[in-house]
């Protein structure tokens, strides 16, 4: 039974505030929706009969559906609970069927629930939503700022560290490559540039590293210049199959990109990085810290190789004054005494003739000691000192040297620490500083020789080159003279440089001073003020071990004629020298056999048995001093061993001292070294 309704629709939904929908019967479309209803409903503000009701409430499993089939075949009224699609809300719909005016039949439903809670909810949801979304945008945004903070100090420890490498390390390109692989966190990296002319591998980091000898050469075709003229992937491509056929194993470069490298503005390098570098900055600022370096590299090797050959110029220039002036002394007396030899009235200039040659010998003696000195050649022969006790033994000689008009003192310190030096070595560089101190004063003055225990550090070492860290025994000269200049300072050490006037020096003094203290481990350091004085502070190394040993290097000379008994067997590869040195024993009474080769002398050996091996360091053949030495010993077990030699290599001498055991003779020697040297075995021998 249906109901008339005197009222169209319209006019009764606008007659209440209820929330109130009218729906087609069929499709459930919205004929009428009021304002509360459409509220509920969240209706969008499309036309009305374009809106399902099926789609604005969830139809939780066909209740919604059976709900409207039975709210249109009857008139009393039916209730259901739904929910809302946008949020779950929870509604309660009252539903009937309803026929309008002109017949037509519909569905009326009232509609009741707390929406305006749910509303809330939801807006607090979105807001929720809204602050999640802007919590991880910033959260993304912070670690991406973290990511990029961490890479900027990577980069900036990678930076300092290649600003600070010493570039006169040979190391020092690998610890470059070194840091800008952990910089930029690449597994690993490459340099490859150009070495006389050829493509090498000139460092290599990281995990590929081993599979790569630094120093391979890379067959390129066309060289650095094809490379340069190729796209930035055909180089890349072309350095990687190079690569690959230097490798020592099979292994995957596919991932190494390719950054040019330019030394003094022009490209001459290339980096490969395996994965490249991800920012642009990055990369810029990292290639041209590398690039800097190798350019300062590069213009600090053209500076000291000039520096080089400039020192060697002067150096050259010294020798060939001195050596000239000593050749003519030798040469003019020479042929004095040829004309003389035979005139026997003439006996007294001939003696004095053969003295000047002498003399002149022993000049040029000295004078090449005294550059294998400063070269640090000079072979040493170290004991274990008390430098107290050396500067005691030597006073009477350093006051000698100094006059009576300078007032010299001698300040040994308690408790000096001892120290391993040449004594002979040690005794002329202190003499040569006292005779500086000397010539400085020429008015008289004050000059003072002290000892101290001292202690170098890191930042005194990190200032010094050469210089490590830790206890030194220092002597220092000091005099009250007339002080040295800045400028002067710096080119002291420098050979045959002299303030002193035409004939009154050589200029090797502190040349011998510096390259001995250098050899010896030691450093030296020069301070003065004009017209206040200089001070010159040599330091040695604390020796830690004890050592007793004696040696009789200065014991009395034999005579010209000798009484000494022996069979040398003597081996020098000079005919000439090997002459004077059969004569010279024979006046000194030993038995002597000759050879001019080790392989002479071995045949001896195995024939004839000989008390002492007397014998040059550097032979022809393939037998030299010292494997001519080791035959001598296993053939006779008992024979004695003197080496002698003008310049020594490493078969008997490392890092500039004697191995032990071995007994030294230095080219030139006079009788009364060679008489003094055997006496010294002799003595051994007894031992």
């Amino acid at each position: 039974m249906t109901h008339p309704l005197s009222l169209s629709l319209p006019e009764v939904i606008a007659l209440t505030d209820e929330a109130v929908i009218v729906l087609d019967v069929q499709s459930h479309e919205l004929k009428f929706a009021s304002a509360r209803a459409r509220d509920m409903l969240d209706a969008p503000a499309e036309a009305d009969n374009t809106i399902r009701l099926t789609d604005l409430l969830d139809p939780d499993d066909g209740r919604l559906l059976r709900f409207l089939g039975d709210a249109a075949t009857v008139s009393s009224p039916l209730i259901a609970r739904v929910r809302r699609r946008s949020d779950g809300a929870v509604l309660t719909m009252k539903g009937h069927r309803v026929t309008s005016a002109e017949g037509d039949p519909s569905i009326l439903i009232a509609l009741k629930g707390n929406t305006e809670l749910s509303r809330r909810f939801r807006l607090l949801a979105e807001k929720i939503a809204a602050l999640d979304g802007e919590i991880v945008q910033r959260r993304a945004a912070q670690e991406q700022l973290s990511q990029n903070a961490a890479t900027l100090q990577r980069m900036l420890i990678a930076v300092r560290q290649m600003s600070e490498i010493d570039t006169k390390d040979a190391a020092h390109l690998q610890d470059a490559l070194d840091a800008l692989r952990i910089g930029c966190q690449r597994p690993s990296a490459f340099i490859i540039g150009v070495e006389a002319g050829r493509l090498i591998v000139m460092a290599t980091s990281g995990a590929l590293a081993p599979l790569f000898e630094t120093g391979s050469q890379l067959d390129v075709p066309g060289g650095l210049t094809h490379l340069l003229d190729l796209s930035e992937t055909d180089c890349a491509e072309a350095l990687r199959g190079a690569l690959l056929k230097v490798a020592r194993n099979t292994c995957d470069l596919t991932g190494l990109t390719v950054w040019p490298l330019h030394i003094l503005m022009l490209p001459k390098a290339f980096l490969l990085l395996e994965g490249g570098i991800e920012s642009g900055d990055e990369a810029s600022i990292l290639v041209e810290t590398l690039s800097s370096l190798m350019s300062r590299a590069s213009i600090e090797a053209d500076l000291r190789h000039s520096q080089k050959l400039q020192a060697i110029g002067e150096l050259t220039g010294g020798i060939a004054h001195d050596f000239n002036n000593i050749l003519a002394v030798v040469l003019g007396n020479a042929e004095l005494a040829l004309d003389h030899a035979t005139d026997p009235d003439t006996m007294p200039l001939l003696a004095e003739l053969i003295g000047d040659i002498r003399d002149a010998a022993l000049r040029g003696a000295t004078l090449t000691s005294r550059l294998l000195s400063f070269a640090r050649k000079q072979t040493l022969r170290p004991e274990i000192l008390s430098l107290n006790t050396v500067l005691r033994d030597l006073a009477p000689l350093l006051r000698r040297a100094t006059g009576a008009m300078i007032d010299t003192e001698i300040v040994g310190a308690g408790g000096l620490w001892k120290t391993r030096l040449d004594r002979g070595q040690f005794e002329t560089a202190l003499l040569n500083l006292t005779v500086n101190a000397r010539d400085a004063m020429p008015n008289g003055g004050r000059l003072t020789i002290e000892t101290a225990n001292t202690r170098l550090d890191a930042e005194y070492a990190a200032q010094h080159s050469e210089v490590r860290p830790g206890q030194y025994v220092m002597v220092a000269v000091s005099d009250t003279g007339t002080g040295m200049s800045l400028d002067v300072i710096r080119e002291a050490f420098t050979p045959f440089f002299t303030t002193k006037g035409v004939g009154q020096g050589s200029g090797l003094g502190l040349s011998m001073v510096f390259g001995f203290v250098k050899q010896s481990g030691g450093h030296v350091k020069i301070y003065s003020e004009l017209s206040h004085g200089t001070a010159v502070k040599m330091y040695f190394p604390r020796e830690l071990t004890n050592d007793n040993t004696e040696t009789d290097l200065m014991a009395p000379a034999f005579g010209h004629r000798s009484s000494a008994q022996g069979h040398i067997l003597l081996v020098e590869d000079d005919p000439a020298l090997l002459r004077q040195a059969e004569r010279t024993l024979r006046v000194l009474g030993y038995t002597v056999d000759t050879a001019l080769s080790g392989e002479e002398a071995v045949v001896l050996l195995r024939s004839t048995r000989f008390d002492i091996l007397l014998t040059d360091v550097v032979l022809p053949g393939g037998i030299n001093g010292a494997r001519l030495a080791a035959e001598a010993r296993s053939l006779s077990p008992g024979i004695k061993v003197l080496f002698m030699s003008g310049y020594t290599e490493n078969a008997i001498v490392h890092h500039g001292q004697l191995d032990p055991d071995v007994e030294l003779l230095s080219k030139p020697f006079t009788r009364d070294d060679l008489a003094r040297r055997l006496r010294v075995i002799a003595k051994a021998d007894q031992r």
